[in-house]
């Protein structure tokens, strides 16, 4: 029997106290107390008698004048009475005895045979734990709610089977709309830029078919015309039988984070631009001063031998051979130096051609049994920034393999995938762990995190897989031509 069921029946037993008692052990988690007009308990039972605190004998032949604490008469008196002429009361209340208890009470009236009222009845359920869980669950919603809206993340639902959606607060202030702009799922791709509209589409279509999960970035156009930029990321929810009735995501605003990148990038790309030309500066100011003057002082020596001719001593032909020797290896380690700064051959024949030499010199300085280059760029020249970046990627991930990586064998390659050129650098090294080894020792200091922010100043990406004693593998994609805010999955 259900409390409602029995609050009813209650109305239809007459006055004897038995007969309530009988009702009041259907219901083991609630007490049940009668009173006559004197507002005298003539009933306490229940098995949540004992959790008010009292026994049933300290209630029964006593009124609430006599219980009840004298600040609370009134409080408790109120809806008795009321009872008694004819009302239903509803309240909640905290008990006095053990304070920590809250009871929703019901307090209806008695009728007799002839239809007077002849008492009450007080159903008081014990409803802590149900209070305690509903302030958690507020608490909680509210706490999801802040970190939404601190985090420009809402959360949002499509139910497939009936066709209907739901979303949070934050989700409405992302978008920028009122929930009632919204009258169905479908409409809510609508504020999609048009541009963008059909890869997310395409992606909620594939998790409504087979629940595949998404991530996706695309612009959103609010009704002021606003252009914001959201990360939304969703997938599809199966039934007990497989079957998939939902999808869920989240869209989260990453405008200013999205801006903020690309002002780094811009800094990035400044900042290498100022350091190549810096590089380029100083490898033609070596070139016309030190190597000019270091090739003129070979000359005069050479001059100086010749002068002196086969009658000169011994001792001193040879001091004149070491010194036209140390000349000589000194002007290779400029040049070597000057290349490493800005090789003229990037400049003059490019990227490919560059790659080549730099993949021959390493070959001999590290002892490699092969390092070769596979070129599917077909010759063609690239944009000179990105070749600058390319070619400083292949240059340190060469260093790192002469130094670090006791490799054999070396394979780079050089290809175009769309709008987008990619190089690798493949070895048969002992690998690294790249979470110990951010930076590594290389020419000018270029390591990891200068690799990886070469190519982020210009939109691109660089992956690395590795590990300690496995080969390892760098790529590098850089985009030809970029399209800011086009949606893309991920």
């Amino acid at each position: 029997m259900t409390l409602n069921a029995t609050r009813v029946a209650c109305g239809t037993l007459g006055t004897d106290p038995c007969a309530y008692r009988v009702v009041a052990e259907q219901l083991p988690d609630v007490a049940v107390f009668a009173f006559d007009r004197d507002l005298r308990f003539e009933l306490a039972t229940g098995a949540a008698v004992r959790e008010t605190g009292w026994r049933p004998e300290e209630i029964l032949g006593r009124t609430v004048f006599e219980l009840v604490p004298p600040d609370w008469v009134e409080r408790y008196a109120a809806p008795y009475r009321a009872a008694l002429a004819g009302e239903r009361q509803s309240f909640e209340v905290q008990g006095w005895r053990v304070p920590g208890k809250v009871w929703a009470v019901d307090v209806v009236p008695i009728r007799g045979a002839n239809g007077t009222i002849t008492g009450g009845m007080v159903f008081g359920t014990d409803v802590t734990e149900r209070r305690r869980t509903e302030r958690e669950l507020r608490e909680r919603r509210r706490q999801l709610a802040e970190a939404q809206r601190i985090a420009r993340v809402g959360n949002w639902e499509w139910d497939l089977v009936s066709g209907t959606g739901s979303a949070s607060a934050e989700w409405f202030r992302v978008v920028g709309v009122r929930p009632e702009d919204i009258p169905s799922p479908e409409a809510a791709l609508g504020f999609v830029h048009p541009d963008d509209r059909p890869v997310v589409e395409a992606a909620i279509a594939r998790a409504a078919d087979d629940g595949t999960p998404f991530e996706v970035e695309h612009r959103t156009i609010l009704p002021d015309g606003q252009v914001r930029t959201v990360l939304v990321r969703g997938e599809g929810v199966r039934d007990e039988g497989g079957r998939i009735v939902r999808v869920i995501g989240t869209d989260q605003d990453v405008t200013e984070a999205r801006q903020a990148e690309q002002e780094r990038q811009r800094l990035l790309a400044r900042l290498y631009e100022v350091l190549e030309g810096q590089h380029q500066r100083l490898a033609v100011d070596l070139h016309d001063g030190h190597v000019q003057s270091l090739a003129a002082m070979g000359l005069k020596v050479d001059q100086v031998r010749l002068r002196l001719g086969p009658q000169a001593p011994a001792p001193v032909r040879e001091l004149l051979d070491q010194l036209r020797d140390d000349l000589s290896d000194e002007v290779t380690a400029l040049r070597r130096t000057i290349g490493a700064l800005r090789p003229l051959v990037l400049d003059q024949c490019g990227l490919v051609t560059a790659v080549h030499d730099l993949a021959h010199a390493t070959r001999s300085r590290a002892a490699l049994v092969d390092c070769s280059v596979s070129d599917r760029l077909g010759g063609e020249r690239l944009d000179p920034d990105v070749e600058t970046a390319l070619f400083r990627v292949a240059q340190q991930a060469l260093a790192n393999i002469e130094q670090h990586a006791a490799a054999r064998h070396v394979r780079i390659v050089l290809e175009r995938s769309g709008s987008a050129v990619a190089l690798r650098v493949h070895d048969d090294g002992r690998g690294f762990d790249p979470a110990e080894v951010e930076v590594l020792a290389g020419h000018q200091g270029f390591g990891l995190t200068s690799m990886r922010e070469r190519v982020q100043a210009l939109g691109g990406q660089l992956a690395i897989e590795t590990g300690r004693g496995g080969t390892t593998s760098i790529e590098a994609w850089v985009p030809t031509r970029s399209g800011p805010g086009s949606a893309e999955p991920r």
